[in-house]
């Protein structure tokens, strides 16, 4: 396994993203929807999301449980911007958890 992809980079700069359909906008994002759905949308699409990665991992999928675990990222970063938590909160309590 490599690990030459940066984890942190492409998920803040994806948060960054979000946050800024959140506050700008824009007709016809995937994500101005979710985000105009509130949590009854978001938290749907989480539960869809987190299923499939089960059934993909239960499959041996590795291609698939990339796509979906990617899809279920997604998503939870779009609810926490939905609830105002900022991604370098979660980065905090993953470090905090670390030690």
């Amino acid at each position: 396994m490599t690990n030459s992809v940066s984890a942190i980079d492409p998920l803040s700069e994806l948060f960054a993203t979000i946050c800024d359909r959140r506050d700008n906008p824009k007709e016809g994002s995937y994500t101005c929807k979710l985000l105009a759905g509130g949590d009854n949308k978001i938290l749907k699409k989480i539960g869809e999301e987190a299923a499939e990665v089960v059934m993909a991992c239960k499959d041996d999928d590795a291609d698939s449980i990339a796509g979906e675990v990617a899809d279920l990222m997604y998503h939870t970063l779009v609810a926490i911007s939905h609830h105002g938590v900022d991604i370098k909160d979660v980065y905090k309590k993953l470090e905090e958890r670390r030690q």
